[in-house]
C-alpha cells in the first residue's frame, strides 16, 4: 500500500541518494562495475588542472529505487525539518524536510544593442515557493530524476505554461549558496505531493 501511495505521488527521486542510503540501511552490497575513462574524447571538457582520467561507477540491485524508497520511508519520514529562515551563510549544508509549492522560474539577461533591448541569455529552473516570510528556494535538479512528464514543464514556460504551483513536501540538502535575489539554493533528494497519506508520516512538518 505504501509503495502504491509513493508511486502515485512521487515527483522527484534522486536515485544515487536513495541507493546510497539503502546500501547503508540494509548492509547489502550492490554488484558494482567501475569503468575507467581516459583522454578528452571519453568525456566532457576538462578543467586546466584536472587529470584526463575519470571513473564511472555502475551499481546493480535486485530491487528498484521506488522499492528502496518504500523500505526507507519510515526512517526518512522521521528526519527533521529545515528552518530556512534561521539558516545562515557559511553554514554547513543541511539535510531536512520543507513544505511549499513546486513551481518554475525563468531568468533572462538583457542588454542594449543599437538602441534596442536584446535578450543575451536565459535559463529556467524549478523553485520551491510559499515558504514563511515569502522565501523561495532555487532547486538544482537532474532531469532523469523527475517522474514522467515533470521536466517538460521547463521549456513550456516559453510557450504554453502560464502558471504551475504544486503543493509538495521535499527532503533536500540546503546549500550555503544564494542567487542574486538572495534566495537559498538546494539539491532536492525526494519530492512528493502533499497528500494526507504521506503528510501524516512526516511529523517534522507539523
Amino acid at each position: 500500500m505504501l509503495a502504491r501511495t509513493l508511486s502515485d505521488n512521487l515527483v522527484y527521486l534522486d536515485k544515487d541518494f536513495i541507493a546510497d542510503r539503502y546500501e547503508l540501511h540494509s548492509g547489502e552490497n550492490a554488484a558494482t562495475t567501475i569503468t575507467r575513462l581516459q583522454g578528452k574524447k571519453a568525456g566532457a571538457n576538462l578543467l586546466p588542472f584536472s587529470a584526463e582520467i575519470s571513473a564511472q561507477e555502475t551499481r546493480s540491485y535486485a530491487l528498484s529505487t521506488l522499492q528502496m524508497l518504500s523500505r526507507l520511508w519510515p526512517e526518512l519520514s522521521e528526519q527533521p525539518a529545515v528552518n530556512v529562515s534561521e539558516y545562515a551563510e557559511r553554514s554547513a549544508s543541511e539535510y531536512g524536510w520543507v513544505q511549499g509549492h513546486l513551481s518554475t522560474f525563468q531568468v533572462r539577461s538583457k542588454s542594449q544593442r543599437d538602441g534596442q533591448e536584446v535578450v543575451t541569455a536565459q535559463s529556467s529552473h524549478f523553485q520551491l515557493r510559499g515558504l514563511e516570510h515569502g522565501r523561495y528556494i532555487d532547486l538544482i535538479t537532474t532531469p532523469d530524476y523527475f517522474a514522467s512528464g515533470f521536466n517538460a514543464l521547463l521549456p513550456l514556460q516559453m510557450t504554453l505554461l502560464n502558471k504551475f504551483a504544486l503543493p509538495v513536501c521535499m527532503y533536500m540538502r540546503l546549500l550555503p549558496a544564494k542567487d542574486h535575489a538572495e534566495n537559498w539554493i538546494a539539491v532536492p533528494l525526494v519530492i512528493v505531493e502533499s497528500r494526507p497519506a504521506l503528510l501524516r508520516d512526516i511529523q517534522a512538518l507539523f
